[in-house]
């Protein structure tokens, strides 16, 4: 009998119910079992912890916060060790970004079939070497989207700040808080073919497209192509923001001449200002960072695949 291990946050209002009703759909043809989340980053030793006892599915229950902290720590086993492991997620949290590129069902039965019908995806994994909060140099995954500049100015008055109001006016308004504030910092990029030095808003590097609850940051974004798909913003305005905010939301690329989409294999992102990083929505830390793109790193349960590739 295969195992299906679960990991919920801890601050869902339903957590009991999903875990009822899990076990309605899974508990007679898999051994289940199910850990709460109690605190930050709590996710991460958990799932390290499952992944060394060795099971099969290993299931994310929550938002892109969620997904990050496990994948962090499912990277902790290297590869060799955790090659038959299928990760999932049940989108249920705030932003659910990237549940949004490889459009998940919030369904458990959905969840349930994709796993019946061994429906995976090998997918990219972003690593990212930086200085952390304390100017340690530290690593960070991300399966999302990561970036420097103003998206983790607004990522950390986001978790900072009340989401009674929902993640769409959360991120609007953290957004524009941090235009009328946000001094654009100077920075350095380099990559394999090209370099680029100048004032800048904000730099992303996707492994998928949305970011922010549901902006198409990276249209050009692909999961398994082993490449950073790269949006550079440099001098734009809060006007060229709020004109183009419906494209964004559109996932369409912005015809703007300070806005550039590109691809690489390896970044190194330098400055002589405090430049904070954002990965996956949570705020970890600062540059000097070199990012790269692990190719098909994991089995991932989707059947986006099947529908688009």
């Amino acid at each position: 009998m295969k195992r299906i291990s679960f990991i919920i946050h801890g601050k869902h209002l339903r957590k009991k119910l999903i875990q009822y009703e899990a076990e309605k759909y899974f508990s007679k043809e898999f051994f289940t079992e199910y850990y709460i989340t109690k605190a930050h980053k709590s996710a991460e030793d958990l799932a390290e912890k499952i992944v060394k006892s060795k099971t099969d599915y290993l299931i994310a229950v929550g938002g892109d916060g969620t997904i990050h902290e496990v994948i962090n720590g499912v990277m902790k086993i290297p590869k060799e060790e955790r090659e038959n492991l299928i990760i999932g997620l049940l989108p249920l949290g705030s932003g659910n970004d990237f549940a949004r590129t490889l459009k998940l069902s919030r369904k458990i039965s959905d969840l349930k079939n994709l796993i019946n019908d061994n429906k995976y995806l090998e997918i990219d994994v972003g690593k990212i070497e930086h200085k952390n909060l304390a100017d340690q140099n530290t690593i960070t995954y991300f399966i999302n989207i990561a970036g420097v500049g103003l998206d983790a100015d607004v990522a950390k008055k986001v978790n900072e700040g009340n989401k009674n109001y929902g993640p769409n006016i959360s991120f609007f308004w953290a957004t524009i808080k941090s235009f009328l504030n946000y001094q654009k910092k100077k920075i350095r990029l380099t990559t394999e073919e090209d370099f680029y030095e100048g004032n800048t808003l904000l730099v992303t590097f996707a492994n998928a497209k949305y970011f922010g609850s549901g902006l198409g940051i990276a249209p050009h974004a692909k999961v398994n192509d082993g490449k950073i798909s790269v949006t550079l913003v440099g001098e734009v305005s809060i006007y060229d923001y709020l004109k183009n905010f419906f494209n964004l939301r559109k996932c369409e690329k912005i015809d703007h001449p300070m806005i550039n989409y590109f691809y690489a294999k390896k970044i190194i992102v330098e400055s002589n200002d405090d430049c904070f990083i954002e990965a996956d929505g949570e705020f970890i830390g600062k540059t000097p960072l070199k990012v790269e793109m692990l190719n098909q790193e994991i089995k991932f349960l989707t059947d986006f695949h099947i529908r688009v590739f």
